[in-house]
């Protein structure tokens, strides 16, 4: 299936996870989505095997009978271009999919509208908001009533435009894809209202649960693609920091002041960034991009990119653009694990795998194991010790360890 946005339909190949209806009694059942009876065993992280990929059974029937409360819905799982967000502050992963219910009113379309929390101690979750909007990627848009009382962002790909703050515990978005939203079948309310969207800054607290806005965002200072832009807290600066596809467009915005601010870049970029993912090395002060086999690194106090060193060596054939036909050059998946100081990367398999030293700049690939694994987003618990990987409600972890 090709999902995308832009200019016509835009996008790579995905596997369809798929769009799946639970009644309340599939959802008691709980078999389709994991365990049967009972919240599903977690296996601490001492008990996964070192180097090793497993897969998580989340029992996400259980999360979404939880959430609807007796009304009727489903998942809707086929946004493959929404990343997910580490919040340190809990030790869990923020995951965006969607959540379309006809009795509330939601109906996203191929657009992410909720933000799922993962417990990766217990392997449990927890629907934390859905957008207060109908409609989604197929048009149709309006809002809903509980929108005056409490505004929020529209459903979209959010692509990598997450970042969290540890210190206010709030996770700010920004940007993304959303125009379809306002097609065939949108109400002129919403129409007005996606105007104003795409001017804002939106930050959640979790603290509270709510949405809110700040009134200026990176389209006050320059114009560029709302597509595969890049959003990341820099701790030292006190600043959310953007990159936007191309790598040439960088901006800071002042948490106090709350407001960006355009700043020049000392060098371009060694590598395209969209469809890229990212991670943020907390011992050097780094942001790190990967696409497929090439890596970069930025320095906000320098305002400068360094490239690494691929961590695949891609064989031909290339087709006709020169994009090498090897399914390790889509994988965007990386992390940075701070306690053994390494950039792990994934790939189709856990046989792909490879962790990267930056001390040494060299790359060790890992047989992690002849599971396939998904295209996913990759965050790291220090707490835990283990890497956690999504792709929508499709869950893996890893336990690195370095040769001995």
């Amino acid at each position: 299936m090709i999902m995308g946005d832009g200019n016509g339909i835009r996008g790579t190949a995905m596997r369809k996870i798929g769009f799946m209806f639970v009644s309340l009694t599939a959802c008691a059942l709980g078999a389709a989505m994991g365990t049967m009876g009972g919240e599903p065993a977690a296996a601490p992280a001492a008990a996964l095997p070192e180097n090793t990929w497993v897969s998580v059974n989340v029992d996400f029937g259980r999360t979404l009978k939880e959430f609807l409360n007796d009304k009727k819905g489903g998942w809707s799982q086929s946004d493959g271009f929404s990343d997910s967000l580490y919040r340190s502050k809990t030790g869990t992963v923020i995951i965006r999919t969607g959540v379309d219910s006809k009795d509330l009113g939601y109906s996203p379309g191929f657009y992410t509208n909720a933000s799922v929390e993962w417990d990766l101690a217990a392997d449990t979750a927890k629907v934390l908001n859905v957008a207060n909007w109908g409609g989604g990627s197929y048009g149709h848009g309006r809002l809903l009533p509980a929108f005056k009382e409490h505004p929020t962002p529209t459903p979209r790909h959010t692509y990598d435009g997450m970042a969290y703050v540890p210190e206010k515990d709030v996770m700010y978005m920004m940007l993304g894809a959303n125009w379809r939203i306002g097609g065939t079948g949108a109400d002129e309310e919403a129409k007005a209202r996606l105007a104003v969207d795409n001017g804002l800054t939106w930050r959640y607290d979790f603290k509270t649960g709510r949405w809110s806005s700040v009134d200026h965002n990176v389209w006050k200072l320059f114009k560029c693609s709302p597509y595969e832009s890049h959003l990341e807290y820099w701790p030292e600066g006190k600043k959310l920091i953007f990159l936007n596809d191309g790598g040439n467009q960088y901006a800071e915005f002042d948490l106090e002041k709350e407001q960006w601010e355009k700043v020049a870049l000392a060098g371009k970029c060694p590598m395209s960034l969209y469809n890229a993912r990212s991670d943020w090395d907390s011992k050097r002060g780094l942001w790190v991009f990967r696409l497929g086999e090439r890596l970069c690194t930025f320095d906000p106090k320098t305002r400068s990119f360094e490239a690494l060193p691929d961590c695949y060596k891609l064989d031909p054939p290339r087709d006709e653009k020169g994009r090498s036909k090897d399914p390790r050059a889509a994988m965007k998946g990386v992390c940075y694990i701070s306690r053994h100081d390494r950039y792990l990367v994934c790939g189709p398999t856990g046989n792909d795998t490879a962790a990267y030293d930056p001390g040494k700049k060299a790359w060790t690939p890992i047989r992690g194991g002849d599971l396939e694994l998904v295209n996913g987003y990759m965050k790291y618990n220090p707490d835990l010790d283990v890497v956690a990987m999504n792709y929508q409600l499709k869950c893996f972890k890893f336990r690195y360890a370095p040769a001995k």
